[in-house]
């Protein structure tokens, strides 16, 4: 009866000891291969302690950056520029909100026209929403959530999960390590979060986003759908940053998937503390659009 398995001709063509350092050799090979020194490289260490949070350490830090090439983030258009309060000349002379450029080409039509909406507001003396300002989830837009100073962003690093903590409303995120998402997710303001490390990076997908009409993916109030997809790539930088880039992709609501970066720099100001949004943003004027959310019944 003929073998079921036969052994190529050119191992039979070999002495043991042959065969054995040709084992060896390829062995060596996949073990020097770039997806197998990633694999077995060290992780990023994110909370090496608990006085470690992160934070934009720029004026403009609740903006994103654009990537490194394709289609980018919506910005203030040039005739009405974003000067952010409290910095350089404009601390006492000339803040401004933010004004969406409705020309950026990654927008479809309803959506160009639900900010048009938003910007004539704004140019009329409204002032616009922003989530930490109403003290609302940050949703897609965690990335640029807040530019207060530090201590801000902490991570909490578990073998099973990643942590993603705000000092605003001590909001957290959950990163599901290693697992695949669920078949029927619940929708949330943050979505359902499952990553891995390749390498140094920290990967992380995103998806059943709460399509809400007060989350937005950034500062902007650039809408999204339900079909809302995010992944996030985080790295550490030899400057000692964490530099995150975000990709996204959503056929309901943009034109073509685009790109966006984060750039957080460390802070030891920590640890955490509660705060509580609401308890500091009172409106006793009745100047705001959108009220600060309230329950309507007791948790528990």
């Amino acid at each position: 009866m003929a073998s079921v398995f036969t052994v190529p001709s050119v191992f039979t063509m070999l002495k043991p000891y042959e065969i054995i350092c040709a084992g060896a050799l390829i062995a060596v090979a996949i073990l020097l291969s770039p997806a197998a020194q990633a694999a077995t490289a060290p992780i990023m260490n994110l909370s090496p302690d608990p006085i470690t949070s992160w934070y934009p350490d720029r004026d403009n830090g609740d903006n994103y950056l654009a990537p490194q090439s394709g289609p980018g983030p919506v910005v203030s258009p040039l005739d009405f520029p974003y000067r952010p309060n409290g910095t350089g000349d404009d601390a006492a002379g000339n803040p401004t909100y933010r004004i969406a450029d409705l020309t950026n080409p990654i927008l479809q039509p309803w959506a160009i026209e639900q900010m048009r909406i938003a910007n004539d507001a704004i140019q009329s003396g409204e002032i616009p929403f922003t989530a930490r300002q109403r003290c609302y989830p940050p949703g897609p837009a965690w990335h640029v959530f807040r530019r207060v100073a530090p201590p801000m962003i902490f991570f909490v690093q578990l073998p099973d999960k990643v942590l993603i903590h705000w000092r605003g409303d001590n909001l957290t995120r959950h990163v599901y390590l290693n697992v695949p998402h669920s078949e029927n997710p619940t929708r949330t303001w943050h979505g359902e979060s499952v990553g891995h490390y390749e390498g140094n990076t920290l990967v992380v997908d995103t998806i059943a986003f709460l399509n809400h009409p007060l989350s937005f993916v950034d500062n902007y109030r650039t809408p999204h759908s339900d079909q809302l997809h995010m992944i996030e790539r985080f790295q550490m930088t030899e400057d000692d940053k964490i530099d995150i880039s975000i990709y996204f992709e959503d056929p309901g609501a943009y034109t073509t998937s685009w790109e966006a970066r984060q750039i957080l720099s460390r802070s030891e100001r920590g640890p955490i503390g509660e705060t509580i949004c609401a308890d500091g943003n009172p409106d006793y004027f009745n100047i705001y659009s959108v009220p600060i959310p309230t329950a309507d019944r007791p948790d528990f």
